[in-house]
C-alpha cells in the first residue's frame, strides 16, 4: 500500500471501519458490534481448526470464555477449571473436586497462573468450585506437554489463564443469583479509548442449600456446617502513548469450612491472593516486551474446639517474581521468544497455638526459603508451509536455605514438531524435560489445604521428568461433514525421576518430622488420548476418552516394587453436549465415567503382646469403585427487555441425576469391644443437587 491508500477492515458481527495509510507502521483500529436482533446462528471458522494443524503445538487447548461457558455449569456456574476435566489426558482427584492429575502426574505438578501470578490452592468449599471466577477470565491457555520455554517449574502442565482487561469504550455489567453461589462484574472506560477496568465480585453460601440436602440424602444429616467462600479480581489498563501500555491486577479469596461428618469440633480457612503489575513496550511491528512483576501468598487455619484441645493450626506460603520477556520476529520464518526472571519463595509450614484453657502445647515447624533465577530461549522455525518445529531451552539455578539448604542447576529442553500431510491432517511430535523444585507432602489426592508445601534442599532433590508424545490432528472435509469437526489421537510416554512419597506408618498430623519420613524414586505414565469435537449450527459435541497407565516405585515403599499412583484412572470417558431447541430453550448434557483410583486400606488384623495390629493390602492395591455421574440443565432465555442490551436467562441444572454416590474417600472404623474386629465405610459429598441460578447482563 502506499500512503494515502485506503484499508477497509471487516469482522463478522462488527460495523466496518476504514483507515488511510501514511508513514506509520502499525494502526490500532477498534470495531463496534451490530446490534441487530436476528434468530441465534453458530458460526464455525474452518481457519480456526486449520491453524492448529499447522501450528507445532501439541498437547495444548486454548479455551475462551464463551467455550467455557458452552460446557456444562455445575449449579448454574461455568468453570475454567473443572472445563479442564472434559478433556483427554486429564483425571479430577474426586468427586466435584477441583485439583487435576494430568498424565499420570500430582496436583502439585500443575502450574496455575493468574495473570501470570501462581495459585496454589485452586479451590473453593473443597472443590465444589473452583478459586477463579470464569467470568473475570478472557482466556485460557492449558498444556499438558512441552509447554513453551518460558514456563519452567512444574512436571505435569500449565494453566495460564488470563483476566479481562476491561472495555474502554463503554460500561457493561453482568452477573448471576443463584441458590448456591452468586457473582457480578463491571467493566467499563476510566478515560475513554485510553484506560479501562474491570471489577468482579462472588459469594458462595454452600451451607443455605444444606437442608435441602439432608431432605434428598436422608442418610447424612449435616448439623451446623459451613460451607462460605468469597473472591475479589480487579484490573486496570492503561494505554500511556501507542508503544507502552501498563496493566494492574488483582485477586483475593477466602473460604471457611465444616463437615460434621468429617468432625464436629473443627472447621478450616484459607484464602489466596494475588497481585501483577505488567508493562509492555512495543519497539516496532515485529519486537516487543514485558516487564512484569508478580506477588502471591496461600494461607490456611484449622481452628479446634474440643473439650481443653482448643488450637489454631496455621501454616502458608508466599512468593515474589520479576521477570522480563521478549517477542521477536526476526523474518517471516522465525519467532524468537526470550527472557529471564528472579523469584523468592518463603514456606512456613505450620505453627500450633493454644487458645484460652488448652492442654496443647505450642509448636512451630522451621521456616524455609527458597529463590529461583532463570532464563530462557526459544524459537518457532517454519521450515515449509507444511513443516514447522518449536525449540527452546529452560535454564534455572534454585537455592534453598536453612541448616539442609543446597543449591541445583538443572535444564529443562523440549521440541515439538508439526508436519502437515494436507490441508486437513497433520502428524504431530514432542518431547520436554521438566524440573519442579517445590513439592507438596500429602498422602492422598484429595488436595486437602492441610497439605504441606517445601522446597528442594539438601534431602529432597527436584522431581524431573522426560515427557514424548506423538500424534494425528485432523478435520473433517466439508464435503463429507459440515466444517467444525475436529479429530485427535495422542500417545504419550512420561519417566520421572526423584518424585516423592512416604514411608509406610507416617504420622501426618502436626508431625515435624513429616520432612524425614519422605522418600524418592521414579515413576512412569503411558496413555492414549483420543476427542472429537464438533460444533454446528444448533449444537455442539464433546467426546473424549483415555486409556492410561500410572505407577511409582520409591525403595522403602512396597517392598521396593513398582505400584499404582493413586492418581491411576485406567480408562475415562467425557460426553459433553449442548442443543438450542429454540430461540428460548437451550439444553445442556454432562456425562462423566472413569474407573475408580486407588488407595491403601486393611484387609485383616490380629493380636500380638495384646495390642490389635492390622495387615494392609499393598501400597494403593485397592481400586475404588467406578466413578460415573450425568448431569442435566435446561436454558430459558427471555425475551429482551426495553433496556438496551439486557439480556437475562434462568438456568435450572442437576447435578448427579440418578444420585449416585461416588466414593470421595474409603475409611475403616473398628469395634470397640473387639479391635480386631473393623469395617470399611466409603464417603461421598454429592448425591442428586438441583440449582436454579438467573443470569443477567447489559
Amino acid at each position: 500500500m502506499n500512503d494515502g491508500d485506503t484499508l477497509t477492515v471487516q469482522y463478522l458481527g462488527y460495523e466496518s471501519a476504514k483507515i488511510v495509510k501514511d508513514s506509520k507502521s502499525r494502526h490500532d483500529v477498534g470495531l463496534k458490534p451490530v446490534d441487530h436482533s436476528i434468530d441465534e446462528v453458530t458460526v464455525v471458522s474452518r481457519s480456526v481448526f486449520k491453524n492448529e494443524l499447522s501450528t507445532p503445538r501439541m498437547s495444548h487447548h486454548h479455551l475462551t470464555t464463551k467455550e467455557i461457558s458452552r460446557s456444562f455449569s455445575i449449579f448454574g456456574s461455568a468453570d475454567a477449571l473443572k472445563t479442564l476435566q472434559l478433556l483427554p489426558g486429564v483425571n479430577s482427584s474426586a468427586d466435584g473436586g477441583t485439583n487435576l492429575s494430568v498424565r499420570g502426574g500430582s496436583f502439585d505438578q500443575n502450574m496455575i497462573l493468574l495473570d501470570e501470578a501462581p495459585i496454589y490452592n485452586p479451590a473453593h468449599s473443597m472443590g465444589l468450585f473452583s478459586a477463579m471466577n470464569t467470568d473475570a477470565v478472557s482466556s485460557m491457555e492449558f498444556y499438558k506437554g512441552a509447554a513453551p520455554a518460558k514456563y519452567g517449574g512444574k512436571l505435569s502442565s500449565v494453566i495460564d489463564m488470563r483476566m479481562k482487561e476491561g472495555n474502554n469504550q463503554e460500561f457493561h455489567a453482568n452477573g448471576s443469583l443463584g441458590i448456591v453461589e452468586s457473582r457480578l462484574l463491571v467493566e467499563g472506560p476510566l478515560v475513554k479509548n485510553r484506560a479501562s477496568f474491570m471489577l468482579s465480585a462472588r459469594k458462595g453460601y454452600g451451607d443455605l442449600m444444606i437442608p435441602l440436602l439432608d431432605v434428598i440424602d436422608n442418610e447424612h444429616i449435616h448439623k451446623n456446617d459451613i460451607l462460605k467462600f468469597t473472591d475479589y479480581c480487579a484490573k486496570t489498563n492503561w494505554t500511556i502513548n501507542e508503544k507502552n501500555k501498563l496493566f494492574l491486577s488483582g485477586y483475593y479469596s477466602k473460604d471457611r469450612f465444616k463437615c460434621s461428618i468429617i468432625s464436629q469440633d473443627n472447621n478450616q480457612q484459607w484464602g489466596n491472593a494475588t497481585g501483577t503489575i505488567r508493562w509492555n513496550h512495543i519497539y516496532d511491528a515485529k519486537y516487543f516486551s514485558n516487564l512484569t512483576a508478580t506477588y502471591s501468598k496461600y494461607n490456611y487455619l484449622q481452628r479446634q474446639d474440643e473439650d481443653v484441645r482448643n488450637f489454631d493450626w496455621k501454616s502458608g506460603m508466599e512468593e515474589f517474581c520479576l521477570k522480563y520477556d521478549i517477542d521477536r520476529y526476526t523474518t517471516s520464518n522465525h519467532h524468537l521468544t526470550f527472557g529471564g526472571k528472579l523469584e523468592y519463595h518463603h514456606f512456613e509450614p505450620g505453627e500450633l497455638a493454644p487458645r484460652g484453657e488448652s492442654a496443647m502445647i505450642p509448636m512451630k515447624f522451621k521456616d524455609k526459603n527458597l529463590t529461583l533465577v532463570g532464563a530462557y530461549f526459544g524459537n518457532e522455525l517454519t521450515i515449509s508451509d507444511k513443516m514447522s518445529i518449536n525449540m527452546g531451552l529452560h535454564a534455572s539455578l534454585s537455592t534453598s536455605f536453612g541448616e539442609k539448604g543446597k543449591s541445583y542447576l538443572c535444564m529443562e529442553p523440549r521440541a515439538a514438531l508439526s508436519c502437515k500431510l494436507n490441508d486437513d491432517i497433520s502428524l504431530k511430535g514432542s518431547y520436554a524435560h521438566t524440573v519442579q523444585y517445590q513439592h507438596l507432602l500429602n498422602n492422598s489426592a484429595l488436595g486437602l489445604p492441610t497439605d504441606i508445601w517445601t522446597p528442594s534442599d539438601e534431602d529432597i532433590k527436584p522431581q524431573q521428568a522426560d515427557g514424548l508424545s506423538i500424534g494425528v490432528h485432523a478435520i473433517i472435509p466439508e464435503d463429507k461433514m459440515l466444517a467444525g469437526t475436529e479429530l485427535s489421537v495422542e500417545a504419550y510416554c512420561k519417566q520421572m525421576h526423584s518424585i516423592i512419597d512416604f514411608k509406610d506408618g507416617t504420622n501426618f498430623t502436626m508431625n515435624e518430622h513429616l520432612v524425614d519420613n519422605v522418600l524418592s524414586g521414579k515413576g512412569r505414565a503411558v496413555g492414549l488420548e483420543t476427542m472429537m469435537k464438533k460444533i454446528g449450527k444448533k449444537y455442539s459435541l464433546q467426546v473424549s476418552y483415555t486409556l492410561s497407565s500410572a505407577q511409582r516405585k520409591i525403595d522403602g515403599v512396597n517392598k521396593n516394587n513398582w505400584y499404582y499412583a493413586v492418581y491411576d484412572q485406567r480408562h475415562n470417558v467425557v460426553v459433553n453436549g449442548q442443543y438450542v431447541l429454540n430461540k428460548k430453550w437451550t439444553a445442556s448434557a454432562n456425562f462423566q465415567y472413569h474407573t475408580g483410583g486407588r488407595t491403601t486400606v486393611p484387609i485383616s488384623s490380629f493380636y500380638a503382646y495384646g495390642t490389635a495390629l492390622r495387615i494392609y493390602t499393598e501400597r494403593n492395591g485397592f481400586k475404588m469403585p467406578d466413578y460415573h455421574r450425568l448431569d442435566l440443565s435446561l436454558t430459558y432465555n427471555f425475551r429482551n427487555s426495553d433496556i438496551r442490551r439486557f439480556k437475562n436467562q434462568l438456568e435450572f441444572s442437576i447435578y448427579n441425576v440418578y444420585g449416585r454416590k461416588n466414593a470421595y474417600s474409603m475409611f475403616v472404623r473398628g469395634n470397640r469391644r473387639d479391635l480386631t474386629e473393623f469395617q470399611g465405610y466409603k464417603m461421598y459429598l454429592y448425591s442428586c443437587v438441583p440449582s436454579i441460578t438467573w443470569k443477567f447482563s447489559f
